[in-house]
């Protein structure tokens, strides 16, 4: 059962369906195809939401490396190196408007080692999240 939080910008993204991926730090325990991912925003923070449920379609290994100073960057997923295209592709699909704002986002954490977290948004798309204090009593 995984259990994610997102920054607020990108629960705009994750709500619409565009958002379908998180990248991640492999945990102890990873999740693993069919499980259930929960995605928050606001986690430990009052007014934490729970923003949907999903079933984890699968999870791939990811790395980013700068390999040289021109372009100098190489994503992996799996055994396959991204091209250009694709590292666009993936940078818009996770949230960012470029590729370079996804790297300015990861800066203090590249080198980075982890998982790719695939789900498959819900049919309908929700148009509101829900606050989980009105779950609790």
């Amino acid at each position: 059962m995984g259990i994610y939080n997102f920054e607020s910008r990108f629960v705009p993204f994750i709500l619409s369906g565009e958002k379908t991926h998180t990248i991640r730090a492999t945990r102890r325990y990873s999740d693993k195809p069919g499980n259930m991912l929960h995605l928050y925003t606001g986690l430990r923070h009052p007014g934490a939401r729970l923003l949907m449920r999903v079933a984890c379609l699968r999870v791939e290994e990811i790395s980013i490396r700068k390999v040289n100073r021109d372009f100098g960057w190489e994503i992996r997923i799996g055994d396959q190196v991204l091209d250009a295209d694709e590292v666009a592709d993936l940078a818009h699909r996770d949230g960012f408007e470029c590729f370079g704002d996804m790297l300015d986002f990861w800066k203090d954490l590249l080198p980075f080692t982890g998982q790719i977290i695939h789900w498959k948004p819900p049919n309908r798309v929700l148009k509101r999240s829900y606050d989980i204090r009105s779950k609790v009593r």
